[in-house]
């Protein structure tokens, strides 16, 4: 059965049902993403084996166009560009490029979903090697029906599993989750994190809110902290841009400097806050001022992601790119 499961299959990760982050994303992006993820084991392998081809310093990557995605899942190559779309902005993937046609494709694990979260497949995680007792069916009941259940970090997964198959619960466990009492200060420090959320997600993609309340700690100061560096580095960008005559004036200077408009924006920050977090809390070397390194670590993806999409929309010559590396 552990062979049947893991080569005869494309198995689609649980989280990507229960997680209600996911619950916008179609059944046919889940397939996409399940076939990049099944790929990035096999540069995962060729990494273990000593063969870098497909790891860099920002980790393992797979190359998969999306001509060879509609081939394989029968699809036009407009609608798997939209599935991939999708995937980027529930931040399943990030995808960056390399060289003129290429593009490295870096394949993320799921969120684990919230103990708190009622689950729509709360039967998944069988553990297939263990062996089950069988029951004649005829004598077998719908309550008698157990199922063998793998360990989970989810206890909202297990309470659900144990009363769906008749099983007892733990005495110190309890099926009504006890809700702390918060205090008047935390009350307003959630709506005053829900006014600021409310204004971030009309800008920036639901990920990068995700990523930034965690950065925060879900501290109304730190996030708005966060969001005010975000705008800070993004306004010392588009100042160096428009210092030049040429750009003043020019509409793709708008183009380029905004959210709405240029996707290497929108989509690359949520990468940038996850580098930025495993540089400042997980890095070997310690940062003195971490503001000012955020602040400069932003402002510089910035920089390049304005520098990127005039480049790919807009007809420069080489001495333009110079300049504008210069500029920016």
């Amino acid at each position: 059965m552990k062979s049947l499961t893991s080569r005869a299959f494309l198995p689609i990760n649980t989280d990507l049902f229960n997680n209600p982050k996911y619950q916008e994303l179609s059944c046919d992006a889940m397939v996409l993403y399940s076939l990049y993820s099944q790929r990035k084991e096999v540069s995962a392998f060729h990494s273990q084996t000593g063969n870098d081809t497909f790891t860099d310093s920002e980790g393992i990557f797979i190359y998969f166009s999306n001509d060879e995605a509609s081939k394989i899942l029968r699809m036009s190559v407009r609608k798997i560009s939209t599935l991939r779309s999708q995937l980027i902005d529930c931040g399943l993937i990030s995808v960056v490029r390399h060289g003129l046609k290429n593009f490295k494709i870096y394949v993320n694990t799921p969120e684990t979903t919230p103990a708190e979260t009622d689950l729509v497949l709360p039967w998944a995680n069988f553990d297939f090697e263990k062996p089950i007792k069988s029951v004649p069916a005829n004598s077998a009941s719908t309550k008698s029906q157990k199922l063998p259940i793998n360990q989970s970090n989810n206890n909202q997964t297990k309470l659900l599993l144990s009363r769906e198959s008749n099983e007892s619960v733990p005495q110190n466990q309890s099926n009504t989750p006890v809700t702390p009492k918060k205090s008047e200060k935390d009350g307003l420090n959630d709506l005053s994190l829900d006014s600021i959320i409310t204004r971030l997600k009309d800008t920036f993609s639901l990920p990068v809110v995700s990523r930034l309340k965690v950065l925060a700690n879900n501290s109304y100061t730190k996030l708005k902290w966060f969001s005010d560096t975000i705008f800070k580095a993004k306004s010392q960008v588009t100042k160096k841009l428009l210092s030049d005559a040429r750009w003043l004036y020019n509409p793709a200077s708008q183009e380029a400097t905004r959210f709405e408009s240029n996707d290497l924006l929108k989509r690359g920050l949520e990468s940038a806050l996850l580098q930025i977090a495993e540089i400042v809390y997980k890095g070997k070397e310690k940062i003195q001022n971490k503001a000012k390194f955020i602040y400069v670590y932003l402002r510089n993806f910035m920089a390049n992601a304005v520098k990127q999409y005039l480049i790919d929309n807009y007809e420069l010559t080489e001495d333009d790119e110079i300049e504008l590396n210069v500029l920016l």
